[in-house]
């Protein structure tokens, strides 16, 4: 999808998609996104601002709202469609990251169960496979 900036109101819009409460493009040449706590928590959004450290300045500040604001800046003369694809990647990022701590929650137990056993003593092994 084509990213197109809304001259009147400055907000970004993606195709069909409204999305102008969530990227806004600031008069400053940053681009803010606002996120909800109740859906993404603290470690999804520092972890995703952490991979994309490389590319530009990311600050993240608390919004009214249960809302966390999240500003991309220029690093490297980054044009502002660079800048705009920065906070997409972002935007991408910040699910994967919520994503894994999703399936963590849901299968976490099953993966230290499995790590346990793998580095457990295997005396009496023959007890515990049927053969």
């Amino acid at each position: 999808m084509k990213a197109r900036f809304n001259k009147n109101i400055r907000k970004l819009h993606f195709g069909g998609l409204d999305m102008e409460n969530i990227i806004t493009k600031l008069e400053d040449g940053r681009i803010q996104i606002k996120l909800n706590k109740s859906v993404y928590e603290k470690e999804a959004i520092m972890a995703a601002a952490y991979k994309l450290t490389n590319s530009c300045f990311i600050i993240v500040k608390p919004l009214e709202n249960n809302q966390l604001g999240v500003y991309f800046e220029p690093k490297n003369n980054q044009s502002e469609n660079e800048l705009t694809a920065i906070a997409k990647n972002y935007c991408n990022e910040v699910l994967d990251q919520q994503t894994r701590l999703d399936v963590e929650k849901q299968s976490g137990n099953i993966r230290d169960l499995l790590v346990k056993q793998a580095f457990s003593p295997t005396k009496n092994i023959k007890d515990k496979i049927k053969i």
